[in-house]
């Protein structure tokens, strides 16, 4: 639009009214209509005109860039949201591991116990590990959750 002001501007317009001062309001003779033209042209301000070219030009850029940084933002979101996810995916895996593995010493641990090899502090030692993962994994599955709901709202879900 700030382009457009270098060149003139023409408006057209036009009155249709009756007017009878002798005979009948609707008859052809009452009839009166009237044409205008009209021409506007910034002719001698040129100077004014390309400053506000300029002026519209930088906030295109701004806005332009604007954009880009709410799309670099967004695209940073889902990337983070997915990131977290495949980690805590790997985490999972490893605990469940480690918690299988402290299962499998609990039950040598409490056989050992129960054949007089070892004391009950070592079985006791084994369960305190073995409920330490196991709320570590309650942990985990809680905040997987949280990431699920994240990669959701970053991929635009939710609203």
């Amino acid at each position: 639009m700030a382009v457009a002001e270098y060149y003139p501007h023409v408006t057209l317009g036009g009155i249709l009214g009756s007017q009878s001062l002798h005979g009948g309001l609707f008859s052809s003779d009452a009839f009166q209509p009237q044409a205008f033209i009209g021409l506007h042209w910034r002719l001698f301000d040129f100077g004014r005109v390309d400053a506000e070219v300029a002026q519209a030009r930088g906030t295109e850029a701004q806005a332009l860039a604007e954009y880009r940084q709410t799309m670099l933002r967004a695209a940073e979101d889902v990337e983070n949201a997915i990131t977290t996810q495949v980690h805590l995916s790997v985490q999972r895996r490893e605990l469940d591991a480690e918690i299988e593995a402290h299962h499998v010493a609990r039950e040598a641990a409490r056989q050992a116990y129960e054949g007089g090899a070892v004391s009950l502090r070592e079985v006791l030692d084994e369960d305190q590990q073995l409920l330490a993962a196991r709320d570590l994994q309650a942990q985990l599955a809680a905040n997987d959750a949280r990431a699920a709901v994240a990669t959701f709202r970053a991929l635009g879900g939710g609203w």
